[in-house]
């Protein structure tokens, strides 16, 4: 393994995102005596995707985001009938109730943490991410959470990053490498704090070489032979 430590993305790269979403979507709408079909979700992802986007430029206040989602997608699929900010409250709720692995994730994260130590780094909600944690295997293996809403500051931000790396043992930027599935989260942030990339892209959707990004993994526990392509 080429390096001491690795920050680590957790949704989509540690989670299971999509279905951890769909599962706290669907009994945030049954709950609030609405009809969950599919189609809500698909837009529902629609819309949250494009306001987190905005949230890492800094365009909109995480407030605002945690809100503006459930009025557009009450818009958009109930013809504005219902209380958004009732709906807002149990998505955080629900969402921090689940707490699905990315298949494979915890057996790769075993491997990595062996040789080396991984921080996850995430832009999710505190009360989100600290539930699901709490429930997760995973947080045994991990040294520490770093949320950007407890932190003021968000992923890409260098002042994200600065923070982060003021806070753990190692100190030498060229040991450490940031691991996530964001391009413009992760690997933009990795940048911005002159840190090496790495994306995980499963799926193969970003097209190598990519200017964010100094290596692609498909596998979680491919991050340990990294080195030994160099």
């Amino acid at each position: 393994m080429q390096f001491t430590t690795i920050l680590m993305d957790a949704d989509d790269t540690i989670f299971d995102f999509p279905q951890c979403e769909y599962n706290a979507l669907k009994a945030t709408v049954e709950k609030n005596g609405l009809r969950f079909t599919d189609k809500v979700h698909e837009h529902f992802s629609e819309i949250n995707n494009a306001l987190w986007k905005k949230f890492e430029i800094g365009a909109i206040a995480r407030s605002d985001l945690k809100i503006r989602r459930f009025r557009e997608l009450l818009t958009v699929c109930f013809d504005g009938m219902g209380d958004c900010e009732r709906l807002a409250d149990t998505y955080v709720d629900e969402l921090a109730q689940q707490a699905i692995l990315i298949d494979g994730a915890y057996g790769a994260l075993e491997k990595i943490t062996a040789v080396c130590e991984v921080y996850i780094i995430t832009n999710g909600l505190s009360k989100v991410q600290r539930g699901r944690f709490g429930k997760s295997p995973v947080t045994k293996l991990v040294k520490g959470l770093f949320i950007s809403d407890e932190m003021g500051v968000q992923k890409p931000s260098k002042a994200y990053f600065d923070r982060v790396l003021s806070e753990i043992p190692e100190k030498n930027i060229s040991e450490i490498i940031v691991v996530g599935d964001s391009l413009t989260s992760d690997m933009q942030g990795g940048r911005n704090a002159g840190l090496t990339t790495c994306v995980y892209d499963p799926k193969h959707k970003i097209t190598m070489p990519h200017e964010l990004c100094d290596f692609r993994i498909t596998r979680l526990e491919d991050v340990l032979t990294i080195g030994d392509r160099t």
